[in-house]
């Protein structure tokens, strides 16, 4: 049976969802600025659940939202002169680039804080009328202490939450600690309507209205980083509980550990971010992907481009250890330890350790037992999102990626995309026998290590790779 560690509770809990179809919410990005690697960490390691739970014969409706409003979002859009919408717009195309290139499912809805207005309104006005939200000259306010199980989830104290409140502008509020459900908008802030004056949502209330809109009830997992814990789990908790009070909002609430470097995690505070991106265009989607693997979802995870290295080392033992064979569930045994790992809280480091300790062990095998686990190894990497059959091996960067496309006017998101493109292109010349210039295409691609395969003018593979 699956047991996935609930914060709520604190304790690894054996998985009983509501239904055969499970609702699970993924906090998504804050479209402000580029994705980095924590970002990749979190739809990764969630989509490996995801993916389990497809393959345990669950149904998944499975929603990760894109807050596209809020104060970080308009301080950005006016620091580069070019509207919120503009700022979103750019930053969400580079999020769904990078889930696309991870090979993250898509979810099955995507909604935005923007095209959600009228809900969250709705729902703030349900917390007026249950007298847990009060209406101030600069907005509206949740007032934490007409909430009893407050700070439950996050195990904090009310002196720690006031000692960690921000000094606000508002002055008009109850209590230090109570959080903005809609802000009164300055001049020349993106502003809706509302019955409390022309304003904005707070952050918190995005996604509790986004939630009750799309699932109509309450859902069994709602996951996220757990430097969202508290305030933003917290307080979305806390005002979604209150709104419907005789109904559980969430069942389980899973959360994934932080990356570090060198010891210190990163933040944009701490000004070390390192762009999911670029280490996808370096090193690919199945390295960055299993990099991830490797470390439990729940602890710190150390980052550096060494242990990407590593990764990558590791991970093309698994390619050349199952090439040549096709995935298939060969060996009962494989899957039993797959099974037994990812139903420990979705242990996949512990998986992996047994994985190459019978990869280490082939004497003790026959030649059909050594099929038969490679065909099951690849199996259960294909499972959870691994392809076999995608180019990894990425030897030069995205800018300069970007540079030979454009010399064929072909405009760069990623590699399969401009490849995709570019033969696209060849293959034209091709049927108007322009064959000098198919050539030409082909001599220049290889300048920079990309071959066509032969016999095969739509694949295309990494020299030496």
């Amino acid at each position: 049976m699956l047991k996935l560690h609930n914060t709520y509770s604190n304790v690894v809990e054996e998985f009983k969802p509501i239904s055969d179809n499970v609702k699970i919410y993924l906090c998504g990005p804050t479209v402000q600025s580029s994705p980095h690697i924590g970002h990749g960490r979190s739809a990764v390691v969630f989509d490996f659940l995801i993916r389990y739970l497809v393959y345990l014969d669950y149904e998944v409706n499975f929603v990760r939202n894109i807050t596209d409003i809020e104060d970080k979002i308009i301080e950005r859009a006016a620091e580069e002169g070019i509207t919120t919408k503009e700022l979103a717009d750019r930053v969400t195309k580079e999020f769904q680039d990078a889930y696309k290139n991870l090979n993250c499912l898509p979810p099955d809805n995507e909604p935005k804080a923007t095209e959600t207005i009228d809900h969250i309104i709705n729902f703030i006005e349900t917390l007026i009328e249950n007298e847990y939200a009060y209406v101030t000259q600069s907005g509206v306010y949740f007032e934490v202490t007409k909430f009893k199980d407050y700070l439950k989830l996050s195990g904090r104290n009310k002196d720690e939450v006031i000692s960690g409140t921000r000094v606000d502008i508002e002055s008009d509020k109850k209590n230090t600690e109570d959080f903005a459900l809609w802000k009164i908008s300055m001049e020349n802030e993106p502003s809706w309507n509302s019955p409390w004056g022309d304003g904005r949502p707070g952050w918190h209330i995005e996604c509790s209205a986004m939630i009750d809109k799309i699932f109509n009830s309450g859902i069994d997992i709602h996951c996220g980083g757990n430097d969202l814990i508290f305030p933003h789990h917290e307080n979305e908790l806390a005002q979604s509980s209150a709104a419907f009070e005789n109904q559980v909002f969430v069942k389980y609430w899973l959360h994934n550990g932080m990356i570090n470097l060198s010891g210190q995690k990163m933040s944009k505070s701490e000004g070390n971010i390192k762009l999911l991106n670029e280490y996808i265009d370096k090193f690919g989607g199945n390295i960055i992907r299993f990099f991830f693997l490797r470390s439990h979802y729940r602890k710190p995870q150390e980052f550096s481009e060494g242990l990407l290295e590593e990764s990558k080392t590791t991970f093309k033992r698994i390619q050349d250890f199952t090439s040549g064979v096709k995935a298939n569930v060969s060996d009962l045994s494989v899957i039993e330890t797959f099974k037994n790992s990812m139903n420990d809280d979705l242990n996949t480091p512990k998986f992996l350790g047994e994985i190459f300790e019978k990869m280490n062990n082939l004497s003790n095998y026959s030649e059909d037992e050594e099929k038969n686990l490679k065909e099951t190894i690849k199996f259960i990497f294909e499972i959870l999102g691994f392809n076999f059959d995608i180019k990894d091996n990425v030897k030069i960067n995205h800018d300069e990626l970007s540079k030979f496309f454009n010399t064929f006017q072909i405009n760069y998101d990623n590699l399969e995309q401009a490849m995709e493109e570019f033969l696209a292109k060849r293959e034209k010349l091709r049927s108007d026998k322009d064959f000098n210039q198919a050539d030409v295409m082909r001599d220049k691609l290889k300048e920079i290590g990309l071959l066509i395969k032969d016999g095969d003018d739509s694949a295309w593979y990494w020299e030496n790779s």
